[in-house]
């Protein structure tokens, strides 16, 4: 499957008008606040849906846009480390600058996400951009061919696991851009579940869907699952579990019809 990440959607504002093809897929509301004070942020609420554990209020606040070191070790017991754990085969498929890549690992912070920081904590490789398995964050030439070779990659790993980073970048400095954004999303989209592949997307905080202010916003977040699954989590926490579920249950099911 892909585990589509899009950093900063909220469900509400103007969804309606700028994201019709996600409310298509009939996505389920997760709250993101956590039962913490604040506007949900980045570094916790990623934490929180790779863990499953309650990162604000561990830390006392919602924290962002880097995890702290105090949420390294949740993080490398998350998502991809017990995916590798099962034996199964995971592709973080982000592409980076080598460039940026040096200044966020060398510096005295790690300035990676959360999602990064997961992947390398399970010793996955952090893909330089140009690598045949890499594909861009967004702002896609091809938004539908980018799709398509998703479908593509997912069909090769049991997890294929992208951050798209684009849509909370607009919406924090580029608002007049959110409409190509949302665009290139439904493009994107398209090209990957006309191949017929397995979607799981998600994200951490509200935050475009208000395109009239630059904040993070209150919102519930999107849950999308394109397979039948078991009744899904309420709030961000539950998403690590309710996934691990599903993924033993189909990797179960592999095994008995081999």
């Amino acid at each position: 499957m892909l585990f589509l990440f899009v950093d900063g959607l909220g469900l509400g504002g103007a969804l309606e008008d700028l994201f019709p093809f996600l409310l298509a897929l009939a996505p389920t509301p997760l709250d993101a606040t956590l039962g913490v004070e604040g506007l949900p942020q980045s570094g916790t609420g990623q934490t929180a849906l790779l863990t499953g554990e309650n990162a604000a209020r561990l830390l006392g606040h919602h924290q962002g846009p880097f995890p702290s070191p105090r949420l390294r070790p949740l993080l490398a017991q998350g998502l991809y480390a017990w995916a590798k754990g099962k034996g199964l085969r995971v592709l973080h498929a982000n592409g980076y600058r080598p460039d940026y890549l040096r200044r966020a690992t060398e510096g005295k912070r790690l300035l990676l996400s959360a999602f990064a920081q997961a992947a390398r904590l399970a010793g996955l490789p952090l893909l330089p951009l140009g690598h045949p398995l890499a594909l861009l964050p967004g702002f896609w030439e091809d938004p539908y061919g980018a799709g398509a070779k998703a479908a593509a990659l997912a069909r090769a790993f049991d997890l294929v696991v992208l951050e798209y980073w684009a849509l909370d970048l607009a919406a924090h400095r580029h608002p007049e851009s959110l409409p190509d954004r949302f665009r290139e999303l439904t493009l994107f989209l398209q090209g990957f579940l006309a191949e017929g592949g397995v979607l799981l997307l998600a994200s951490d905080h509200g935050n475009a869907e208000e395109p009239w202010h630059p904040r993070h916003t209150l919102n519930p977040v999107p849950l999308v699952y394109t397979e039948e699954a078991p009744p899904p989590p309420e709030d961000l926490t539950g998403v690590f579990p309710w996934l691990r579920t599903i993924i033993t249950s189909k990797t179960n099911k592999s095994d008995r019809n081999t």
